[in-house]
């Protein structure tokens, strides 16, 4: 095999190997965190996500109470905050889904859940915090998330 075909061959192979890398984000979907969630545009960097700086985004709702998962996913962390508030982690292969601002957990560490499943309660009119992370790098969730 020539040194051109080679080249020509790896070139080709990483092409691939970081498109499809790509596409396996593009292609994910998460639904809302709450059922008739609203996104809130908070910071001035929320209202163009693709360029935004910070990550994360607040949802929040008139009429829930529930805050469900937004894709399957396993429970790694239940914390109690300062506020009194919880922040549940849930991890699906290499990705996280930070909640913030979650009244009450109904799920423990270690617990399996499904796109919709109930984790936790909410205050309605409250402002829930939803972060993303890819392999531990904060990726903007707006994307990907499906909320009215």
């Amino acid at each position: 095999m020539s040194m051109d075909l080679k080249r020509t061959t790896l070139l080709l192979f990483l092409f691939f190997t970081v498109s499809f890398a790509f596409a396996q984000i593009d292609s994910l979907q998460l639904s809302c965190p709450l059922k008739a969630g609203v996104l809130k545009i908070i910071r001035a960097s929320d209202k163009d996500y693709q360029k935004s700086s910070e990550y994360g985004v607040m949802v929040t709702s008139k009429i829930d109470t529930a805050v469900q998962a937004v894709h399957e996913a396993s429970v790694v962390l239940v914390a109690r905050t300062e506020d009194t508030k919880y922040d549940v982690v849930l991890q699906f292969k290499n990705y996280s889904f930070w909640y913030a601002g979650v009244l009450s957990p109904k799920v423990r560490k270690g617990a399996k859940v499904k796109a919709g499943d109930i984790i936790g309660s909410y205050k309605q009119g409250d402002m829930l915090e939803l972060l993303m992370f890819q392999s531990e790098e904060p990726i903007n969730p707006r994307k990907y998330l499906k909320c009215n």
